[in-house]
C-alpha cells in the first residue's frame, strides 16, 4: 500500500477516509444511522489492522465522527500515528429517523409507503425523523470544507460511516448516486489541495483486512 508510506510526494495534501470497523448491527443489517453502536471483536481487528496499514502515513490530523463505532476505531488509529482525535458531529452517519434499529424486511413491512418512497426518489425522500440524501450530500460537503480550512495544507486521516463517505466519493466523482460499496475497515483517498479541487485516487482499499 505504497500510497500510505511517508515518502509519498509531499507537495500533494490527501485525505484519508476509513469506514469505521464492524458492529452488531452491521452483521445484523440493520439501520444504525446516528444510534451510537459499538464496535464488536470483528471492528476491533479491522481498526487495529487499519492502523497497521496507515503507519506510515504522512498524516498530521486525525479527525473522526463523534459516535462511538467512529470513534473508537480513530482512538486505535490514533495510538498508531501518535495523533489525537479531534471529533466532530459534520461526520456522523445519515440520520434514518424512525429506521434506526431495524432490519430491511422490517422497514418494508412496518414502514411500506416510506419505503417506496424512499426507493423511488433517493434524493429527496427520507424516513420520518432522517436526512434526506440531498440534505447529508450537503453536510458532507461541509465536512469536508471544515476539515480544509482547519488543517489547511496539510493530510489527515478521517474516521466516518459508510452513508456519508459514500454520499461524500459520489459528489467528487460526480455520480448523481453512489455507485459502489465501502466495507467496513475500508480505506478511500482524495488528494485534496482545495474544495474545488478534489480527485479520488483510491476507493474501498480492502487489501490490509486479511485473515478476519
Amino acid at each position: 500500500m505504497a500510497v500510505f508510506r511517508a515518502q509519498d510526494d509531499k507537495s500533494v495534501e490527501r485525505l484519508i477516509f476509513v469506514r469505521h470497523g464492524a458492529t452488531l448491527w452491521n452483521e445484523e443489517r440493520r439501520y444504525q444511522g446516528q444510534r451510537d453502536t459499538f464496535l464488536n471483536d470483528l471492528g476491533r481487528r479491522q481498526a487495529e489492522q487499519v492502523a497497521e496499514a496507515l503507519a506510515g502515513a504522512r498524516a498530521q490530523f486525525l479527525v473522526s465522527s463523534d459516535l462511538m463505532r467512529a470513534k473508537d476505531t480513530a482512538a486505535i488509529i490514533g495510538e498508531s500515528l501518535k495523533l489525537a482525535v479531534v471529533t466532530s458531529s459534520l461526520w456522523r452517519e445519515r440520520d434514518y429517523g424512525r429506521w434506526e434499529g431495524l432490519t430491511r424486511p422490517e422497514i418494508q413491512e412496518l414502514h411500506p409507503e416510506e419505503w417506496r418512497q424512499y426507493r423511488s426518489n433517493p434524493a429527496n425522500a427520507a424516513p420520518l425523523g432522517g436526512e434526506t440524501l440531498t440534505e447529508l450530500k450537503a453536510r458532507a460537503i461541509q465536512a469536508v470544507a471544515w476539515v480544509l480550512g482547519k488543517y489547511q495544507g496539510q493530510s489527515g486521516v478521517i474516521v466516518s460511516h459508510g452513508g456519508l463517505l459514500r454520499a461524500l466519493l459520489a459528489w467528487i466523482a460526480n455520480q448523481e448516486r453512489p455507485q459502489f460499496h465501502l466495507d467496513n475497515g475500508g480505506i478511500s483517498v482524495v488528494e485534496a489541495p482545495s474544495i474545488d479541487r478534489l480527485r479520488i485516487v483510491i476507493i474501498n482499499d480492502t487489501s490490509h483486512l486479511v485473515d478476519l
